[in-house]
């Protein structure tokens, strides 16, 4: 199918789909017990992380939507936690003098 003939949403999905294996390598959908859907990285692992408390996807593209949203929220943790790491400021304020 050509990119032109693709609806905006077949576009977005692909766009989503994209994303989340390039950084997870052979991610898939899998069907839970509940009939809700999850998206597993190439081990079987759920990528959505449980300590954000997401409902259950009830269509595969609230599945690749909810993954993509929960590495983007992990990745910005992390980046702000390390920016704010106590040891990077004790050093930047330790060798900028002019601030105390």
């Amino acid at each position: 199918m050509g990119r032109s003939k693709m609806s905006p949403e077949a576009r977005e999905f692909a766009k989503v789909k994209r994303f989340i294996q390039k950084r997870f390598p052979g991610a898939y959908t899998i069907r839970r017990h509940d009939n809700s859907f999850a998206v597993v990285d190439g081990n079987g692992r759920s990528i959505v992380d449980p300590e954000l408390l997401l409902p259950p996807a009830p269509t595969v593209r609230e599945a690749w939507r909810q993954a993509k949203y929960t590495n983007w929220f992990s990745n910005m943790i992390r980046k702000s936690a390390n920016a704010f790491d106590e040891s990077k400021v004790y050093t930047s304020k330790r060798g900028d003098r002019s601030t105390w």
